[in-house]
This record gives structure tokens, sequence and C-alpha cells, in this order.
């Protein structure tokens, strides 16, 4: 049970993170309609978090072996 609420606390720090990370980006992106800065944003956001769930799992996938 100690293991599931590691996962929703990480769970719930990474919406927060990418809260922010959305909400800063169309200020650095200002050269992008606010709309677009959004959506770049978030692709931006998921393209991070898709490298480090990748990360986590071949490093579980390793630690088997």
């Amino acid at each position: 049970m100690k293991n599931w609420w590691k996962y929703v606390l990480i769970g719930l720090a990474t919406v927060l993170l990418e809260g922010i990370f959305i909400a800063l980006t169309p200020v650095f992106l200002n050269g992008l309609s606010y709309t677009e800065g959004i959506i770049a944003g978030t692709g931006f956001f998921l393209a991070f978090e898709m490298v480090i769930c990748t990360g986590a799992v071949i490093a579980k996938i390793e630690k088997k072996e």
C-alpha cells in the first residue's frame, strides 16, 4: 500500500509540473499565439514525459535480468 501512495504523489507532482510548464511556455515562445504556445508546450512536456517513462521501464527491465 505504501508504493501506491508513492505513485499517486508522483502523478500529482507531474500534473502540477505540467500545469506550470504549459503556463510558462507561451511566455517564452512569444512569437506564437497563446493557443499555439499552449499546444507547443503540451507537446514538449509529453515528449519529456515519454523519455522519462521509457527510461524508467528500461531500468526496471534491466534490473530484473
